[in-house]
């Protein structure tokens, strides 16, 4: 008999030109019909069916050896393909690359994750204190640089004229003595050192409003009017003390008139840079500061929210000093050496994923085609999803995500990216090394005592959200109505967003005294909603849904350990297939075959040794 191949199509090609008849069998993935992965299997009308290969020996006897040799060799890649990287240790010692990479790869994206925290947070917090000194500076009376939960008072607002104008008189002195008053190290947005002019816009509605009558008359247009007011003394100079913003306005010809006013804003500008500890990576760095203070009156209800923002953009620094040692530069070029290396680990893992995942594809073709031949039966989608590993999946997200962070953060570092790219960087670098970690569950999963929690969530994860879904609905209603009810009575409930953080907080423990006892109405009616509306949602969802939901999962559990206590029923076409193995036992009787029927490699080799001994009798 001549050698045949591995493939399953080309022993198609050959049955297809041959006298034997294809075996049909029916494959039934019904899982009452099984009792055990690795016992004999019996049906409930007590006829012994080991598998659907013994029924094909029923309905055709398995004595072709071609369909021996592509049955065998099909189950033995399948088995192959679905063993752990343990399995095929002990199997062929293979050494686990991938397992190795990841571990190498999470070691250094750790490290790197954990030095740009330290930075982005020094960062983040420099920029914070900034605005924070510039409102002590420029806001007359701020003191709300803790914040406070509830707050203990209204915002920060100006309730009269007078105050109004007398806030923004004092943001204007302050403004031209804050080079020798700041303890920060300020400075005029000029080049010589003296006072930029500051930009005074205010909003208005196009009309009048005459409240002895009643009357409205406003348009639909909205306009709005800047003026520029020019450094008229120098720059700490007390005569700055006597300025008054009314009268400026006044000789300036620009009225505002606060019934109609929708906001004003006063934009200042400034310069400043961070010195640092001077070393390589902890340069002087130069900023543009635009200081924008926001006076809000699009309520019209009396009282003028006040907030001052802060944004900056770097500029060059002229920098006249050596900086760091020699150790600092590498210790520089040690982070950059750390960024390329993730880069490059990361490059080589999703390569090798993307390798496992077509591999996956091209042997879920070859299997389909295999049952289509030899027992009418198509993969499913599902069945055909068990060949995608999608733990591989979510390596290649987090390799993509890695990769981009931290192409940012050696941007960062070689101080070409500012501001917004922080928050980027660190949401990539973060989301990335949260996956890696999560992928580490995948090869706990090979061992037996350290998968349940994978297991579990596997498992249970339909139940849970099919659970999750019926519970979403009694929370949007619960939300629209708490907010809708309570919202002008409750600081929890004023905003839509805020009304389900709070219920989410409530649900999970927090302070549920306050939550009833910050409920500010003198109507009974809310006093009574309010107590009724908390009660009925505590106990529907703290004694119910959060009850339920942890039984769905310890159901779950059970079923778990009984697997472990009895075997898996297999269901799918692939497993049954795997299951029998009467047939894995007959791997020696192909060799037998091989070598009763010599291929034409042994017929040559024979020839040429008859050949050779035919010619040294005839020569001697």
């Amino acid at each position: 008999m001549d050698n045949t191949t591995n493939d399953p199509q080309g022993v198609n090609d050959k049955f297809e030109n041959s006298h034997y008849v294809t075996p049909y069998v029916e494959i039934s993935g019904s899982s009452h019909e099984f009792a055990s992965a690795n016992s004999s299997l019996v049906l409930d009308t007590g006829a012994s069916v080991n598998s659907f290969l013994d029924e094909a020996e029923i309905i055709h006897p398995v004595s072709d050896r071609r369909f021996l040799r592509v049955s065998y060799e099909m189950r033995k890649k399948l088995k192959y393909f679905f063993m752990n990287p343990i399995e095929k240790w002990n199997e062929k010692s293979r050494f686990p690359w991938k397992l190795c990479l990841q571990i190498v790869k999470i070691v250094i994206a750790t490290l790197q994750v954990v030095l740009f925290g330290y930075h982005s947070y020094r960062y983040v917090k420099q920029h914070f204190d900034m605005t924070t000194a510039l409102s002590r500076i420029f806001l007359k009376d701020w003191s709300l640089d803790v914040a406070v939960y509830p707050p203990s008072n209204g915002p920060y607002a100006a309730y009269t004229v007078p105050e109004f104008f007398d806030n923004i008189n004092y943001i204007i002195i302050q403004y031209s003595k804050v080079v020798s008053i700041g303890i920060g190290p300020y400075g005029y947005d000029s080049l010589n050192g003296t006072m930029t002019p500051l930009k005074f816009c205010a909003k208005h509605y196009d009309g009048k409003i005459i409240p002895e009558n009643l009357t409205v008359e406003i348009k639909n247009s909205v306009t709005e009017r800047c003026l520029t007011i020019p450094p008229i003394h120098p720059a700490s100079s007390p005569l700055w003390d006597d300025f008054s913003l009314e009268n400026f306005l006044h000789a300036s010809n620009f009225s505002l008139d606060f019934k109609t006013l929708i906001d004003a804003k006063l934009y200042i500008q400034l310069k400043t840079l961070f010195i640092k500890s001077l070393t390589k990576l902890d340069i002087p760095e130069c900023y543009k500061i635009f200081i924008s203070v926001l006076y809000d009156n699009s309520e019209h209800d009396g009282q003028l929210p006040i907030s001052l923002s802060v944004n900056s953009d770097k500029i060059p620094c002229r920098i006249i000093t050596k900086l760091g040692s020699g150790n600092e530069n590498v210790y520089y070029m040690l982070r950059q050496l750390l960024n390329c290396s993730v880069i490059i680990f990361c490059m080589l893992s999703a390569v090798l994923c993307l390798r496992s995942l077509y591999s996956g594809r091209k042997l879920a073709n070859e299997a389909d085609r295999f049952f289509k031949r030899y027992y009418r039966k198509c993969l499913s989608f599902s069945e055909y999803i068990d060949f995608i590993d999608f733990w591989y999946v979510n390596i290649i997200i987090s390799d993509i995500l890695l990769i981009f962070g931290s192409l940012i953060k050696m941007q960062i570092e070689e101080r070409s990216a500012e501001g917004i790219m922080y928050t980027k960087c660190s949401i990539l670098l973060g989301v990335g090394n949260l996956q890696i970690w999560i992928g580490l569950l995948r090869y706990l999963g090979f061992f037996p005592k350290y998968n349940m929690l994978i297991l579990a969530l596997k498992r249970a994860l339909p139940n849970i959200l099919r659970f999750l879904l019926c519970a979403v609905f009694l929370y949007t209603g619960f939300s629209f109505c708490g907010w809708i009810v309570l919202a002008p009575f409750h600081v929890k409930f004023q905003t839509l967003s805020r009304t389900v953080e709070c219920l989410f907080a409530v649900m999970n423990g927090d302070d549920m005294f306050a939550t009833f006892a910050l409920v500010n109405s003198p109507s009974n009616l809310i006093w009574w909603f309010s107590r009724i509306y908390l009660y009925a949602f505590l106990l529907l969802f703290i004694y119910v849904v959060i009850s339920l939901c942890i039984s769905v999962i310890m159901d779950t559990f059970e079923n778990i350990k009984h697997v472990y206590r009895h075997g898996e029923i297999p269901q799918t076409t692939v497993e049954i297939f795997l299951s029998d193995e009467s047939y894995t036992s007959l791997s020696p009787t192909f060799d037998d075959v091989e070598d009763n029927e010599p291929g034409y490699l042994e017929r040559a080799q024979t020839w040429l040794r008859w050949n050779s001994f035919f010619q040294y009798i005839r020569h001697n």
